[in-house]
């Protein structure tokens, strides 16, 4: 009866069962898309310069300010054309009355098309150039504006990739914390049922191990939300989670000269610098304009109009077109010259501002390198430092604990020793981020 029941139903079942596998490799397929895996720093920053909308967007900008140069270029050395065309329907007609007859003036329809070129002589007060250099100053500064974004990108990047090493490496350490607590809790509690330790040092032990476990669950929370900001300063935008590999190291591999050349080549060539000298050049090149002003614009222009006149008796398609071809030379004069003072001196006004600008700047570069490089020196002190304290306290935890098994501590030596080799393995861990942060802000200060 089984059998009768399985046979009619095994396709069925069958699909059923394949269906379900299909969909559970889906899901699986899934959630690998969902997650990244960043192999290294080298790897974060390359995803950072392709998908970070900072990025995107200043090299949208710069294709515009492409776009805004092509423009200048065709309004300066390309005549304006216009192109016009009109139709005119005479309702009432002007009259003359001559040796007492009747005389209309002008047709019933009227129909004119015009032609008109126009183009600025660059002499005089025509900046044609002025107008082409600032163009091109302004697609510069868009240039310098994807440098800039693609510099505070890979900077956010680094702070936030040792973020996650430095997290990742808190949770291990909180970990083996707990670990050790719990290792030591389970020799107090089995020497407490012998009668060797006393109920005091069975209740320190678990009160350890009750303290620790809060504290690797706040660095476990941590370590999700630094992975959070690291994907959020790379713009994966399809995706929900990252994973980091690799351990948070000291390299010591930076080479970038002697202190004060460090500072100089900071102050001269930092981007933000390069702008404010390439929009002073532009508000130099506005000075120009506004004292062209003074002097008159000549220009060339020319006009070509085919038009014709007719009566209605005459349909449209043999209407009798006439055409006219001038040329010529204009002359515009703005003669206000007091407001054209006030322009100049307002332009003569910004590029000392900008002057002051560069100046304040480069002297807050300055301090800022001068600061890095300290907090850079100082970092390295401390992990050489730390290096060795951290050998000791694994050591002395070691003997702490041989001690105490054989009798020769108590509980509070061991809990000491361990709270010292804590204390000593996050004291090296935050010494090599902070190095790694002082050297990610001096590479941010010298990158080209």
């Amino acid at each position: 009866m089984i059998n009768r029941f399985i046979k009619p139903h095994y396709k069925l079942l069958s699909i059923f069962l394949l269906s379900g596998i299909l969909l559970l490799s889906s899901f699986k397929i899934s959630l690998s898309q969902e997650t990244e895996i960043i192999n290294s720093l080298d790897e974060a920053l390359s995803l950072a310069l392709k998908n970070n909308s900072a990025v995107i967007t200043a090299k949208l900008d710069k294709l515009q300010a492409e776009q805004k140069v092509s423009e200048v270029y065709s309004q300066n050395l390309v005549p304006t054309l216009t192109l016009n065309s009109r139709y005119q329907r005479a309702i009432k007609k002007q009259v003359f009355y001559i040796a007492g007859q009747r005389l209309e003036i002008g047709s019933d329809n009227s129909l004119t098309n015009t032609v008109d070129a126009t183009q600025s002589l660059p002499i005089l007060g025509t900046p044609v150039f002025s107008g082409i250099r600032i163009a091109e100053y302004y697609l510069r500064v868009k240039e310098e504006g994807i440098l800039a974004a693609a510099n505070d990108v890979k900077n956010n990047v680094r702070n936030s990739y040792f973020s996650v090493l430095l997290s990742k490496a808190v949770l291990d350490v909180n970990r083996l914390t707990l670990q050790n607590a719990q290792d030591n809790l389970k020799v107090v509690e089995a020497k407490y049922r012998n009668g060797v330790a006393t109920e005091f040092d069975y209740l320190r032990a678990q009160v350890r191990v009750d303290n620790s476990a809060p504290v690797l669950t706040k660095s476990e929370r941590n370590y999700d939300l630094s992975r959070k900001a690291l994907l959020n300063s790379i713009g994966l935008k399809s995706i929900r989670d990252l994973e980091v590999s690799g351990t948070l190291t000291y390299d010591s591999n930076e080479v970038w000269g002697n202190t004060d050349y460090v500072i100089n080549q900071v102050s001269e060539n930092y981007v933000a610098v390069r702008q404010l000298n390439i929009n002073r050049k532009i508000n130099e090149e506005l000075v120009r304009v506004d004292k062209a002003n003074f002097l008159p614009k000549l220009y060339l222009f020319g006009q070509y109009a085919l038009s014709s006149s007719e009566n209605d008796g005459r349909p449209i398609n043999d209407y009798r077109f006439f055409n006219t071809l001038n040329l010529g030379m204009g002359l515009s004069w703005d003669l206000n010259l007091f407001r054209n003072s006030f322009k100049v001196n307002q332009s003569e006004i910004e590029v000392k501002k900008n002057e002051e600008q560069i100046r304040d700047l480069q002297q807050k570069l300055r301090l800022t390198a001068e600061s890095s490089i300290i907090a850079l020196e100082d970092a390295k002190e401390r992990i050489l430092s730390q290096q060795k304290t951290v050998a000791l306290a694994e050591r002395s935890l070691e003997l702490a604990n041989a001690s105490y098994r054989a009798g020769a501590l108590n509980q509070i030596d061991v809990q000491s020793a361990e709270l010292s080799l804590s204390e000593s393995r996050l004291a090296y861990l935050q010494a090599i981020y902070d190095y790694q942060i002082a050297k990610a802000g001096i590479q941010k200060l010298l990158e080209k």
